[in-house]
């Protein structure tokens, strides 16, 4: 195939402070052994290291693959998610930040391969190990889940595709929400628009590498902190869903609300954690969560002192420690 013929892939590289890692990311991505151009978007948001020296050496390395965003000043995750994908002028976008990379020379090729045979699909993604950079643990694959073909109504759940494994037609929607720009990340919301347009494939290969780290966006982040974050993006999400969506909706938030009481209680914001109970108290709670934590929920919030005790006494009667 000439090349004047060949479709397009913008890969965006969302980077920050990835001196260690970019090159990495940026090696697998040259890797790749696909028919089609691509055009690799780096996104530096204002990095205090040495990430957009990096960015550029490649960039002048590989003539015609980099178009390298700079910023004076940091502009967030998600407006620089923003402008890359702005930016983007293929008929399909791949993500990769700067801390992830892939691992199959081939990941592209069978992604494109199988957009182009299923027009009904919307976005492909695969399966990634998520590897500790404190102690280079491994785990995985994720998602833990052997589901493959995922709807709307299902990817409310969670975020099931990781963010390094998207591979999604472009143009399918015009403009991000105004919300977007106060998530933490950016792969749930893009994950649901893609969905708008058509189902999402997870492949069971393992073609790439999530690489958790401390100081990353959710890294050594209190648990009520991610749980904030999925409440809202699930509340403001409903605006732009399906009807037929709505019951999952509600489904998902209810179940987030309550993990995040708890996660309240548990960092000793009684306040707040009655606040977020206060909002379950819905009929859908019935339904969704477990009725007898529902009535511990309750009852350490309502009657705190009351339950300590009780629940010291029950350890004492057991021979297990107080509670802290």
């Amino acid at each position: 195939m000439t090349h004047e013929f060949l479709k397009t892939i913008s890969v965006l590289v969302i980077t920050y402070n990835h001196e260690k890692y970019l090159a990495q990311a940026l090696d697998g991505i040259l890797s790749q052994k696909v028919d089609a151009r691509l055009e690799i978007i780096i996104a530096d948001d204002a990095s205090t290291d040495r990430t957009l020296e990096i960015a550029k050496k490649y960039s002048d390395e590989y003539p015609g693959y980099f178009k390298v965003l700079s910023t004076p000043n940091n502009m967030g995750h998600t407006r620089n998610y923003d402008r890359a994908w702005k930016a983007a002028t293929g008929e399909f976008i791949a993500h990769c930040d700067g801390d992830d990379y892939w691992t199959n020379p081939k990941k592209l090729s069978l992604q494109l391969s199988f957009l182009e045979k299923n027009p009904n699909f919307s976005c492909v993604a695969h399966k990634v190990w998520a590897i500790s950079e404190e102690d280079g643990s491994q785990h995985g694959p994720v998602p833990r889940t052997e589901q493959q073909t995922f709807d709307t109504s299902e990817l409310l759940e969670a975020c099931f595709p990781h963010n390094c494994s998207l591979f999604f037609r472009n143009h399918l929607f015009d403009e991000l929400p105004s919300f977007f720009f106060k998530l933490t990340g950016h792969d749930w919301c893009i994950d649901i628009l893609n969905s708008l347009k058509g189902p999402i494939k997870i492949m069971p290969d393992v073609m790439g590498v999530w690489r958790m780290r401390t100081q990353g966006l959710w890294g050594g982040r209190l648990s009520s902190f991610h749980l904030e974050h999925n409440v809202f993006f699930l509340t403001e999400i409903r605006h732009f869903l399906p009807k037929e969506s709505f019951s999952a909706q509600k489904k998902h938030l209810v179940r987030h609300q309550f993990l995040l009481s708890f996660a309240y209680l548990e960092e000793g914001n009684l306040s707040k954690a009655k606040e977020m109970f206060l909002k379950i108290v819905v009929p859908e709670a019935l339904v969704v969560l477990p009725k007898r934590k529902l009535l511990s929920l309750w009852a350490q919030i309502q009657f705190p002192e009351a339950y300590q005790r009780l629940r010291n006494l029950r350890n004492l009667t057991l021979g297990e420690p107080p509670a802290a």
